[in-house]
């Protein structure tokens, strides 16, 4: 296998132990046996678990603004936002199990200050910051930026309750509110 093939699964793997068993109950160890590799292969590819959650959010926030350069294709911010809460609903049971992945590791690291709490401080960011522009497109004022606030609290706090109520359904039916709510507009 060669080395990007290599340390694109490592960084899958990464993905799925941090997302089911949170970033400190996960040693290195536990990455190297799920991804059925040898410890040197692991650190031929990072130097620390940190550097590999490090390479995970930067993985989340690349594939966020891949996701909101796709939405940008369509002229209609009301059908972009719609188009973010589809991505939500699609993985609806999944959320409702494990809870968001980069919700999960902002809770686990916001505490400990370091890089990587900015990092995944910097992926809500990212999202928020979308949110709000696509309200002010909509309402052509910078003033619109607190309906922004407002979906982005709302959504956050629907996949904390989906998660812990284990209930896609109640996910589903409150994302169709939200589209709703923003059609509405």
């Amino acid at each position: 296998m060669n080395k990007k093939v290599l340390s694109a699964n490592i960084i899958i793997v990464a993905k799925e132990k941090f997302q089911k068993d949170g970033y400190y109950k996960t040693d290195v160890e536990d990455i190297i046996a799920a991804a059925n590799i040898s410890e040197d292969d692991f650190y031929q590819h990072f130097e620390s678990k940190e550097d590999c959650c490090n390479k995970v959010l930067k993985s989340y926030s690349q594939n966020l603004k891949k996701e909101f350069k796709e939405y940008e294709e369509n002229l209609n911010a009301r059908q972009r936002l719609s188009l973010h809460l589809d991505t939500y609903y699609e993985n609806a049971e999944e959320v409702a199990k494990e809870g968001d992945a980069v919700l999960n590791l902002y809770y686990d690291l916001r505490n400990s200050g370091d890089e990587l709490t900015k990092a995944a401080e910097d992926i809500l960011k990212i999202q928020h910051n979308w949110i709000d522009e696509q309200f002010v497109i909509m309402f052509k004022s910078e003033s619109a930026t607190d309906q922004g606030d407002r979906l982005m609290a709302a959504l956050n706090g629907l996949l904390l309750l989906a998660n812990l109520r284990n209930d896609p359904a109640l996910l589903k039916s409150q994302l169709i509110q939200l589209k709703s709510w923003i059609r509405s507009m």
